[in-house]
């Protein structure tokens, strides 16, 4: 194009030059003049037309181009803020997980009877066997009056007026923790591995019958989908016919999980 606009420009000053410079002989040649235009004029219109339709052309294809650069941009930004929310995500998790830990640190009992402290995990072998007495009590006392599951409720629910203390804190930071998890775009199915592997047998033995109880029902719902007692050892649990007070799918995988004590009596 910039090669017609010079070629152009060059025959109208040789056509203006030679019109001022040759008069006579230019006014001779009118007709002459007249058949080439008459030629001309389509021939250059068609040339512009054309030039026009190839200047859409080149930028339709800069814009192609500068699409699928924008395209490429936006992916990248995209990728990079995904990976800063997962960034994110993580740290906000392990600083969970470390409080969570420090909670339990925390926990501590004390025995009027012999004078014996205990603190942290150990606190919830102590929980499990208090728990484990308070059980055997009502049962024994109450076994020909009352329902088996009510004895147990019951019994939890006794237990839960003693320990509310100590354990309040420990429950609803573990439930949060799991909510967390639940609603962030950002976790898989290895963070609530972590999360599980912090556990202790006694505390999934404690958060299994929490889970039965009133309180704890919404904490049941994170049990199930988690598979939260995978690693429960199911052989010590107050009685073996507890396992179908909770649905199957919170036990996941877990090796000790007897489907034939579902039914049975407790």
């Amino acid at each position: 194009m910039f090669i017609l606009f010079i070629l152009g420009v060059g025959l109208s000053v040789i056509v203006f030059y030679y019109a001022f410079t040759q008069s006579e002989e230019a006014i001779g040649g009118g007709a002459w003049g007249d058949f080439i235009g008459g030629t001309l004029n389509p021939i250059l219109t068609f040339l512009t037309f054309t030039g026009v339709l190839l200047s859409i052309f080149l930028q339709r294809l800069e814009l192609g181009l500068s699409r699928s650069e924008l395209e490429r941009s936006a992916n990248a930004l995209e990728k990079q803020i995904t990976s800063i929310e997962k960034q994110n995500f993580e740290a906000a998790f392990f600083q969970m997980l470390n409080t969570f830990n420090t909670i339990v640190e925390s926990i501590d009992l004390y025995n009027k009877d012999n004078g014996m402290e205990t603190s942290g995990r150990d606190c919830f072998r102590v929980f499990y066997t208090r728990l484990n007495k308070i059980y055997r009590d009502n049962k024994e006392k109450g076994s020909k009056k009352h329902a088996a599951e009510a004895i147990l409720r019951l019994s939890y629910f006794n237990f839960w007026k003693q320990h509310q203390l100590e354990l309040g804190h420990y429950y609803r930071f573990l439930f949060n923790v799991f909510r967390f998890l639940d609603e962030s775009p950002a976790s898989e199915e290895y963070h609530a591995k972590l999360l599980r592997a912090q556990l202790s047998d006694q505390e999934l033995l404690l958060l299994f019958y929490n889970c039965l109880s009133q309180h704890g029902q919404k904490f049941s719902d994170y049990a199930i989908k988690y598979k939260l007692f995978d690693n429960l050892p199911t052989i010590r649990l107050l009685e073996d016919g507890h396992t179908h007070l909770i649905d199957q799918e919170a036990f996941g995988d877990n090796p000790m999980y007897n489907s034939k004590n579902i039914g049975s009596s407790f």
